[in-house]
């Protein structure tokens, strides 16, 4: 345990802040992986998603993705990947393993969101003379944007808080504040860590559920102006 005085010497000691293990590259090294993780994941998912969504085939690879997710240690896959890709390519490999644990609730939120959809929409637009393509843009996308947002909601929250294994293999990131004061016993150092990660995952998340209220505000709107 600590107290107030140790957390106060050690968040102004010398190199708390700055330096290669400082508090604000870790942090940067934490939110870099984090968003090309994510970035990684929504390539892959929201096409796949809307594309499954849209065709209504393979429904049963996002029924039997999101179960195989929940049953994949996290830890397990990253050493895994580790060792199939050689430590000289460790970041590539922790990349890779949390677009995994970031595909599921992505691909979920893009085929919930076109789903969802009311079958006269897509009706109305293809009468109108609208190509599949200029129906995916113009109509599918925009009307799924409040669940795809969802599902990159799911998805920030699991990346950003399995990021805290990258030092495991070598990298950087808030975790290894974690890691090396429980090895130092600098319990400071720990609560410090926690709680910046803490903060950033709570600020993340509501952020994105901003933009997910905004955009289902947006597609609300218009049904009230149609109102008498």
């Amino acid at each position: 345990m600590c107290n107030f005085g140790e957390l106060g010497a050690w968040l102004c000691a010398e190199g708390t802040w700055t330096g290669r293990y400082g508090l604000w590259n870790l942090l940067a090294e934490h939110l870099l992986l984090t968003v090309v993780s994510l970035l990684v994941a929504a390539l892959i998912a929201i096409p796949l998603g809307m594309f499954i969504g849209h065709t209504g085939r393979g429904t049963f690879f996002v029924i039997g993705l999101g179960s195989l997710s929940r049953a994949i240690p996290t830890m397990g896959l990253l050493f895994a990947l580790v060792l199939l890709l050689g430590v000289q390519f460790r970041e590539l490999s922790v990349v890779l393993a949390l677009a995994l644990i970031a595909l599921p609730p992505l691909i979920a939120g893009a085929y919930s969101g076109v789903t969802t959809i009311t079958p006269g929409i897509r009706d109305s637009a293809t009468a109108q003379g609208m190509t599949t393509r200029q129906l995916v843009r113009h109509v599918e996308l925009p009307l799924a944007s409040p669940s795809l947002i969802g599902g990159f909601r799911i998805a920030f929250i699991q990346v950003v808080s399995t990021v805290v294994l990258a030092p495991l293999v070598g990298l950087g990131g808030l975790g290894f504040g974690i890691i090396q004061g429980l090895a130092l016993r600098n319990f400071a150092q720990v609560t410090v860590s926690a709680v910046v990660i803490i903060v950033i995952t709570i600020t993340g998340e509501q952020l994105i559920g901003l933009g997910q209220r905004l955009a289902e505000a947006r597609l609300v709107a218009p049904k009230r102006l149609e109102k008498p």
